[in-house]
């Protein structure tokens, strides 16, 4: 993340330098940690500050308990959100800056928050939601108006327990506790999130990809969220995409093949990065399912795929051509 000249904040990717080598990636594996857990709230991290020491993005997984409400917010992180179950509600403020618009997101769909835009987060009933923030969010860059009464789904111990799991992570990386605290400019008044309806991009005998964001469900090209439901044992062609990949499974497993023969496995509850430039075959040995974050968004010249005869790949030609059809089609509209 870098400061732009009037004082606001801007996430960009890193860009590979020039003749840089990538002999040595690999697929890194993580394990969440539980970053919050209260009577209102649980949210374990897959990728982000205190799971991965990664600060370019955070990943996590949020359970919320009962009905319930939080503080109003300014975040200096753009989020995307996809609600897995029950229902969001999101309060901005009115074009008149006085009224208050309701945003409600039902399960099954996604909404985009940009960075800087005041909200509140309000839950009717018990729900479940995955979150992405970029950057990824660390306790000083969500700007809660929180007090000691105002906010009833994280209390002030739970806040400073945060707190104390990042300021260790931070120290154990050896990176910086924390962003400056100059703030970034606040979105006008009137600016709501953007809900967002999923679009299968692949429908394939073996699997089937739903985006929630990128470039063809949000035309959005700096990040693309969705997930996958591999329907039984399977393999994806070698690929080497110009993109970062965060990759979380819910269900199942997942293997990775890359460098002189060597392979890693995730299995459900863990969570994965594949950096970008790293040749990789993905391996399904069952049905699974899993969430996948590309920064920059997924686009099909950018995923790196290499055409291979006999193999049992998930995805047949059909079902590639389709994908490149949505893709031309959105960057035509």
């Amino acid at each position: 993340m870098v400061q732009a000249d009037d004082g606001s904040w801007e996430w960009r990717q890193k860009v590979l330098a020039a003749g840089a080598s990538l002999s040595s990636a690999e697929p890194i594996v993580y394990d969440p940690v539980t970053v919050l857990d209260t009577p209102g709230i649980t949210i374990r991290e897959f990728i982000g500050n205190v799971a991965s020491k990664t600060s370019s993005c955070s990943f996590a997984l949020a359970t919320v308990h009962r009905a319930d409400t939080a503080a109003f917010q300014v975040p200096r992180f753009a989020e995307y959100v996809i609600v897995n179950s029950g229902t969001l509600e999101l309060l901005t403020v009115a074009a008149d800056g006085a009224g208050i618009v309701k945003t409600t997101v039902p399960a099954g769909e996604g909404v985009y928050l940009p960075a800087g835009l005041r909200v509140k987060w309000q839950w009717p009933a018990p729900c479940t939601y995955t979150v992405v923030c970029v950057p990824a969010f660390s306790p000083l860059t969500p700007g809660s108006e929180a007090s000691a009464t105002s906010d009833t789904v994280v209390d002030q111990s739970s806040r400073a327990a945060l707190s104390e799991l990042h300021r260790v992570a931070a120290q154990a990386s050896k990176a910086p506790e924390a962003l400056p605290l100059t703030l970034g400019k606040e979105q006008a008044a009137g600016i709501t999130p953007l809900v967002v309806k999923p679009v299968a991009v692949v429908e394939a005998p073996g699997i089937t990809i739903t985006e929630h964001f990128g470039n063809v469900a949000s035309s959005d090209p700096n990040a693309s969220l969705g997930r996958a439901v591999v329907k039984g044992p399977s393999e994806e062609a070698w690929q080497a995409p110009l993109f970062d990949e965060y990759v979380v499974c819910t269900s199942g497993s997942i293997e990775f093949d890359y460098g002189e023969g060597q392979r890693k496995r995730i299995v459900a509850g863990q969570g994965v990065f594949l950096p970008k430039g790293l040749r990789v075959k993905w391996v399904w040995p069952e049905a699974t399912t899993y969430s996948v974050l590309c920064l920059p968004a997924f686009t099909p010249a950018l995923c790196g795929r290499e055409a291979e005869d006999n193999a049992t790949n998930a995805k047949d030609s059909a079902s590639m051509a389709r994908l490149e059809a949505l893709h031309k089609a959105r960057k035509l509209a």
